[in-house]
């Protein structure tokens, strides 16, 4: 049986069309290379503040309701170029301010400045709403301009945004909601036959698990906190939280707690232990759910090499589940 790793080496590697928000770890850097329109895409590096407003981005014109089910209407000059990464406020959202260190979903249409050409977009009339991590450099530095309900227009270098493309660029970006780092849903019973679990203040879960436990005989999946929000389908990226341990004895041997930001999964067993993938699937955004794995669903007799989990060992799981995308 092919054996899984749980964790991606990245946290918080979202990506939309080579736009990708950099990890707390610094992975994510961007690929670039001359521009035809503008010498500096070929050494910008990416930003790490919100850029100023400039000719270039007051000069695109978009129309189109914020967050709308369908792409904007973008209309811009060929060839427009900018000497470095410029970022206007079209509409300006009354939700709250994003600040470094949040997490936003965001909509968003990428083109090439040179020929008007669309490279591609996600959370309007394609595909999910993309996470990024706000203030970080690339992109995620551009949502610092903002607040949700927001649509910004950024123009500049690729590369001063992070993204995996050359040339100039030119960015419509809406930011749709920003997302909470626990979950929010309905709290619900739990089963006492169950390890239990209760929140420390600031979300991260408690973990009690009890004396004598036995392994299951199939892996269990109680919702601790029924969400509201969209349900995860196999080969979902999902943001979350998490914390495991094992159920012999409670020991922690993984969280995202433990390293204060959530991460990003890709919701398939080509990816994830199976135990995991079958807890997610089909659950909420908002929710919080135990997940109760048996051996075989888990590692079974080969636990990745300095993890501190023992062979055959069946786990024990509490994940939040933050956004989609």
């Amino acid at each position: 049986m092919k054996r899984l790793r749980l964790l991606p080496i990245a946290l918080v590697p979202a990506v939309v069309l080579g736009l990708a928000a950099c990890s707390g770890s610094g992975s994510g850097s961007a690929s670039s290379s001359p521009s035809a329109t503008s010498s500096a895409s070929a050494s910008a590096a990416a930003i790490t503040s919100c850029p100023d407003p400039g000719k270039a981005s007051d000069s695109v014109k978009v129309s189109g309701a914020v967050g709308g089910g369908t792409a904007p209407k973008v209309s811009f000059a060929k060839g427009l170029s900018a000497s470095g990464a410029e970022a206007t406020v079209a509409v300006k959202g009354s939700g709250p301010t994003l600040k470094s260190g949040d997490y936003a979903q965001v909509a968003v249409v990428v083109y090439s400045a040179k020929d008007g050409t669309k490279i591609g977009g996600a959370g309007f009339d394609s595909g999910n709403a993309q996470t990024f991590a706000v203030g970080s450099p690339g992109f995620g530095a551009v949502l610092e301009c903002a607040a949700t309900g927001s649509r910004t227009i950024a123009v500049g270098p690729a590369s001063a945004f992070n993204a995996g493309t050359s040339g100039d660029v030119v960015i419509v970006a809406d930011a749709l909601s920003k997302i909470p780092t626990k979950a929010t849903g309905i709290p619900q019973q739990q089963d006492p036959a169950l390890p239990t679990v209760e929140d420390k203040a600031d979300g991260e879960p408690q973990i009690t698990v009890p004396s004598g436990a036995k392994a299951p005989s199939k892996t269990e999946v109680e919702v601790l906190k029924q969400g509201d929000g969209q349900a995860i389908k196999d080969g979902d990226t999902a943001l979350v939280q998490y914390k495991g341990v094992t159920l012999q004895g409670g020991k922690e041997f993984d969280s995202s707690w433990s390293k204060g930001v959530p991460t990003t999964f890709t919701v398939s067993e080509g990816q994830l232990i199976k135990g995991f993938v079958t807890g997610l699937v089909g659950q909420k955004v908002g929710s919080q759910v135990l997940i109760v794995t048996t051996a075989a669903d888990a590692y079974g007799a080969n636990p990745p090499e300095g993890s501190g989990i023992p062979a055959n060992a069946p786990l024990v799981f509490v994940v939040d589940i933050l956004a989609l995308g």
